[in-house]
């Protein structure tokens, strides 16, 4: 596969499985497609499990384009 072929994927994961990429956004948290992680209230909560902002881990990968 060439270097065009790969897609880069960012997002941020909780503990429990839950990710929330910025790209996409998220309707559960009142979020718009495009807003950073970084932009989100401090007291967010994991939509899934109630965990806090601070757990989640940033992950960047590559998988292949559509």
């Amino acid at each position: 596969m060439t270097a065009n072929q790969w897609k880069k994927v960012h997002l941020y994961q909780c503990p429990c499985g839950y990710k929330y990429e910025p790209e996409k956004g998220c309707k559960e948290i009142g979020c718009e497609p495009g807003t950073p992680f970084e932009a989100l209230r401090d007291q967010l909560t994991c939509p899934r499990c109630q965990r806090a902002k601070v757990h989640f881990r940033e992950k960047s990968f590559s998988v292949p384009a559509d």
